[in-house]
């Protein structure tokens, strides 16, 4: 039998799911945030021994995200005392969903409790919305997943299944099924009638490693809009000679599946990404390349071409979490960008351990 009882922290920070509709138009309204708890009380009152402790750092519709967000959210978070709790509910809006979870699972990964994040396609007041069994199947993950760490908990679409996400992993839903998906194919595992079932697979951590006792990332206070990151994808007719790195500190191109990009000389009407190299270091700026593969042993003639330049390379990460990462790299006091690019943080890497600081 699962439990229903326990102690939650919600973190509301807008969103669909803490939005409302009138007159065909979705926004965040006076206390609209709060409708998620009031519906989930009226709906499932088994759950009324379970205790939801609610706190509201911001509300914002998530498109309107950005890393000094993030440096909110990290305060609230930094100041709970998490031993009181079973666990840790943040609501959030689809969008950017996945570069949150990926800070979050990156920065919070020394938690003792579980965090979950969740969101919804319609507001919680809407019969059609997925809210309610998004957040019920967040709070059972807390009190049955037995299982420490920062997941993702969102219902797919095709299937119906209440899919849990490692949090560095999820990928950002498509445009057309809104379905999200995980980096390397595997999710965590799935909610089942109140029960955790976690998928069988050997790109994911075992519980005796997700349970170890990680040190946090940082011990200091963080402002992640001091030093801004540039995220650019690779696509066929890009056009370097129109971005201009000066005033970033770093540029994250994410080349196609094998870590290529435009490199071709012989063009001169399109300057490459070699060209885009020597204009981001006139400029003190870092430019990386990925997403390589750290299994792979051939490498195309086009990578010598950009390791010669003196691009950097980047290993086994999604676009979110990549970008995250870089975040986190030029904007972590007393942290080596290098090193911290290198390493896996919070299993963002399928199949490798944590290997920063420790």
């Amino acid at each position: 039998m699962t439990s229903k009882i326990g102690k939650i922290l919600v973190v509301l920070t807008g969103g669909t799911i803490g939005s409302t509709c009138s007159d065909g138009v979705r926004g965040i309204v006076g206390d609209s945030p709060y409708i998620l708890i009031r519906e989930f009380r009226q709906k499932y009152p088994d759950y009324s021994d379970c205790e939801f402790e609610v706190i509201n750092p911001y509300s914002i519709l998530s498109e309107n995200l950005t890393c000094e967000v993030w440096t909110l959210l990290y305060q609230a978070l930094n100041q709970v005392h998490t031993s009181a709790y079973d666990g840790i509910i943040i609501t959030h809006g689809s969008d950017t969903l996945a570069y949150t979870s990926a800070a979050i699972g990156m920065l919070m990964r020394h938690t003792k409790c579980p965090i979950v994040l969740t969101a919804s396609d319609r507001p919680p007041n809407d019969p059609a919305s997925n809210a309610l069994p998004n957040f019920r199947a967040s709070v059972d993950f807390v009190l049955n997943g037995g299982v420490r760490g920062v997941f993702v908990s969102y219902r797919r679409n095709s299937d119906g299944l209440q899919v849990v996400y490692l949090a560095t992993r999820l990928c950002s839903a498509d445009c057309y099924a809104d379905e999200f998906s995980s980096y390397g194919g595997s999710c965590f595992g799935v909610v089942c009638d109140g029960r955790f079932v976690p998928e069988l697979s050997r790109l994911n951590p075992s519980t005796d490693s997700m349970n170890s006792a990680w040190p946090p990332i940082s011990e200091k206070y963080v402002d992640f809009g001091a030093r801004r990151v540039l995220l650019l994808r690779s696509y066929p007719g890009m056009d370097y000679s129109v971005i201009n790195p000066d005033g970033y500190d770093a540029v994250i191109n994410y080349g196609y599946h094998c870590a290529t990009a435009y490199t071709a000389y012989a063009q001169k009407k399109l300057p490459s990404l070699l060209k885009f190299a020597e204009t981001c270091h006139e400029c003190g700026v870092n430019l990386w390349l990925g997403s390589f593969k750290s299994t792979e042993s051939e490498v195309y003639s086009t990578q010598t071409d950009t390791e010669r330049s003196g691009i950097k390379k980047f290993y086994d990460m999604s676009p979110e979490a990549a970008y995250v990462k870089a975040v986190l790299a030029y904007n972590l006091p007393g942290v080596d960008p290098d090193e911290f690019m290198r390493s896996c943080v919070f299993y963002e890497s399928p199949g490798q351990e944590i290997s920063y600081g420790v």
